[in-house]
């Protein structure tokens, strides 16, 4: 597995503002795994910089800690210092090339009544200028970034020059990353762990994805075993209450009223607690693509968004009795293998978006009360594609014709009509395909 790739165009953000002249200060966030200290730790090679991982305790001890790191390095620090000090003393005073100063989970110093940003901004007022810096603070807290870190601070906001949300890397970007495995291996391992380099980091090239899943999540004394139940727990408050839900979206409950039927909770305290979901990037509401048939258009429905969440919320936790009793490889073939493959359809549709997403520039679903389509694509200049998607089964004319009548229902004409499948097609839709009404596609030959 490679080091490093497919973060090219946040590597040139960063860039940009290192060579910015004066002091920037720069937001860095994203979900847990997703890559953000290895993106910074490639950011920062070649440059005078320091880094610190925050933890959540007392300003005190965050302190006490910043400073017994930076001693061990041979930095001058009191035993017990402000932030005034340690933002001083991490940065060499007689360097005069740009330096970066790094601080990992910021939050933690932020979310409490802590004197931390406004001694940063003082900090960065002082060197606008003279002895420039560049401060990255980094977080996996995304949705508190979006929703509460200007409100926390006021108007210290306005010292931030920039925001950039690392998101989960493209599956052309993992199939780099994972060069070594099978093509169908790459979509079923993609299926469980999406874009997170985190993760992969657990699976093998050496064994296919199903020995990896049974290996390296189903089994108990795996890092990823555990891995969900801790971060809710570690991250929400009434775990059982998430568990529940998601569960239910598990479940395909992806509407508010199908989440209330199967819970019981009240649909007040199911929008607040999707909204906590939302807030971690476990959970998204997918809205339907714009179109003039817009009457026969679900309003939008919630769908969990982190594949390992999925993953878990489908064939562990309600079968923790059964995990218990079964090997992992009892288990597999037991509760996964039997569904997977059609489990794994959900993957292969974003798979087939991205890869529609490089001729198009806003790529969708159409949601309907009767139909959907897959994928609903626009150029923004008139242009518009569709397609339909099948990975575990051979696609058939009447899959065809269904998407036509979804078409008619979103009120939907165009010449780009597509349909994808890595098992093939029925001799009736190869003949279509033959006379120009549709074409034929896979993964694999985008690839190609």
């Amino acid at each position: 597995m490679k080091e490093f790739t497919g973060r090219d165009s946040e590597l040139k953000f960063l860039e940009q503002y290192y060579r910015r002249p004066g002091s920037q200060l720069v937001v860095v966030y994203g979900s847990k795994g997703v890559g953000k200290t290895r993106l910074l730790r490639e950011f920062c090679r070649g440059k005078k910089s320091c880094y610190y991982l925050a933890r959540a305790c007392s300003d005190r001890e965050q302190c006490c800690q910043w400073a017994g790191e930076l001693r061990e390095n041979g930095v001058e620090a009191s035993k017990y210092p402000g932030y005034e000090e340690l933002f001083s003393v991490s940065i060499a005073e007689k360097e005069t090339e740009k330096q970066v100063l790094v601080i990992d989970e910021f939050h933690h110093m932020v979310k409490s009544e802590s004197p931390f940003f406004e001694e940063l901004t003082k900090f960065m007022e002082k060197r606008l200028l003279s002895r420039p810096v560049l401060t990255v603070l980094c977080t996996s807290a995304s949705g508190w970034v979006e929703n509460h870190l200007v409100g926390k601070i006021g108007n210290r906001a306005a010292m931030i020059s920039g925001f950039l949300k690392v998101r989960e890397l493209p599956f052309s970007d993992i199939r780099s990353l994972f060069s070594g495995y099978s093509q169908d291996d790459s979509v079923k391992a993609y299926a469980v762990l999406g874009g997170v380099p985190g993760y992969w980091m657990n699976f093998s090239e050496k064994i296919g994805a199903a020995e990896n899943i049974t290996k390296n999540i189903i089994n108990a004394e795996s890092r990823l075993y555990e891995e969900m139940s801790v971060y809710l727990e570690r991250e929400l408050r009434e775990p059982g209450v998430y568990n529940t839900i998601l569960t239910a979206m598990a479940r395909d409950c992806n509407k508010l009223n199908d989440i209330y039927r199967h819970t019981g909770f009240s649909r007040a305290k199911i929008s607040v607690y999707l909204k906590n979901l939302m807030e971690l990037d476990l959970v998204e509401k997918v809205y339907s693509y714009d179109t003039e048939g817009r009457a026969n258009a679900q309003k939008g429905i919630y769908r969990i968004a982190n594949s390992y969440v999925r993953f878990y919320f489908r064939y562990l936790f309600p079968n923790q009795s059964m995990l218990q009793q079964l090997t992992p490889e009892e288990f597999y073939e037991k509760k996964v293998a039997p569904s997977y493959d059609l489990y794994v359809e959900e993957a292969y549709r974003k798979i087939c978006r991205e890869q529609m997403g490089r001729e198009y520039r806003v790529v969708g679903e159409w949601l309907g009360k009767t139909g959907t389509i897959d994928i609903v694509a626009s150029d923004g200049q008139g242009r518009i594609g569709v397609a339909a998607c099948a990975y575990a089964r051979v696609m058939k004319y009447e899959d065809y014709e269904w998407l036509l009548f979804s078409m008619k229902k979103a009120k939907l004409n165009c010449e780009d009509i597509r349909l994808y499948s890595e098992n093939g097609f029925d001799e009736k839709l190869v003949r279509a395909a033959g006379e120009g009404k549709v074409k034929l596609c896979s993964i694999q030959e985008s690839e190609g």
